[in-house]
């Protein structure tokens, strides 16, 4: 397992040691902390450390999303037991006390972390083509503002993030005073432009239940027109956390998925992804995957059946989220 250690020094920011590649076990410095920002967005460029899974990462653009807390008295009740009812016309509105504007930038990943994260974190896409076959660029992730721990990199290295397309999404300048940034080049314009719909993070839902709390977010992929039945096909990551302090262990996992064409399925397995991770107390296990639809709406939720180490079982509460395409986006 790749470890990540941070060292402190009297007087001076943290220094940021790790590992200096996936098999080498000698630490190297890679840079040192800078104080994080407590108003204003982070830059293009910005290199960071993320709060919760450890990994080193850079900022590509920001995206506005409404963060809906079901520990928020404001959120209201009505609109998971109406989606779980299948009553989609009579859901609530939201007022703006019932969600938290929050920023969340699109990142790249250092390939180098990868071993501590849970699975390499990537974006998955629907080719418009006639074949219309998935295809999946590795290495990007999504990470809220409060979660960048910002860092200078060490003159030292000389690359301070391996990732593909970090050369060619992003440009070095040296300013006459020696100091180093990075900028957005007209590619990473490119591709945020042509992207746009599918990498666009809008809502993201949030709930904690017997010490585990589970966030999750959605994004439509397209539709395959050329399946025998046409198939509306969107991905949805899950970041999990123990905030309680007694280690879990996932075992099971229960999802209902409605569709807007009155189909609803409920579907049970163990795990996710192949794992049953095991969380510590502050640990995170994140992990994305694809469910698909015969209308171009609908919404899931579900439940997560953990195992403590005391050998109880509790249920986690997976918060209902809609599945909206492009077609109906407007009206939500």
């Amino acid at each position: 397992m790749y470890n990540l250690a941070r060292s402190c020094s009297r007087g001076v920011l943290p220094v940021i040691l790790a590992r200096s590649s996936s098999t080498a076990y000698n630490l190297i410095e890679v840079g040192k902390f800078t104080a994080p920002k407590a108003t204003g967005n982070y830059d293009c460029g910005q290199l960071f450390l993320h709060k919760k899974l450890d990994y080193r990462g850079v900022v590509l653009f920001p995206w506005v999303a409404r963060v809906f807390s079901r520990n928020n008295k404001a959120f209201p009740a009505l609109f998971d037991s109406k989606l779980k009812k299948g009553e989609v016309e009579d859901i609530p509105g939201f007022t703006k006390e019932s969600y938290q504007t929050v920023i969340y930038y699109q990142v790249l990943l250092d390939f180098r972390d990868c071993p501590i994260v849970s699975q390499r974190e990537g974006i998955t896409f629907l080719g418009q083509n006639s074949d219309n076959k998935f295809y999946t660029i590795p290495g990007i992730d999504y990470i809220s503002h409060e979660n960048v721990l910002p860092y200078e990199h060490s003159e030292s290295i000389r690359d301070p993030i391996q990732h593909n397309l970090f050369q060619k999404f992003l440009e070095k300048k040296t300013d006459p005073s020696e100091v180093t940034s990075y900028y957005s080049t007209s590619m990473l314009h490119q591709f945020h432009e042509d992207n746009f719909d599918c990498l666009r993070l809008r809502d993201v839902h949030s709930q904690t239940t017997n010490g585990v709390k589970i966030t999750v977010y959605s994004f439509y992929m397209g539709c395959r027109a050329e399946t025998p039945t046409k198939e509306h096909w969107w991905r949805y990551s899950i970041l999990m956390e123990n905030v309680g302090d007694i280690t879990v262990q996932l075992r099971e996992r229960t999802w209902c998925i409605f569709s807007n064409a009155d189909n609803k399925e409920s579907v049970t397995g163990k795990g996710v992804v192949g794992q049953e991770p095991v969380l510590t107390a502050g640990q995170c296990f994140q992990y994305s995957s694809l469910v698909s639809l015969r209308s171009s709406a609908g919404h899931m939720w579900g439940t997560y059946l953990f195992e403590r180490e005391d050998r109880k079982f509790i249920n986690v509460s997976i918060p209902p989220f809609l599945l909206v395409s492009k077609i109906n986006e407007a009206q939500t």
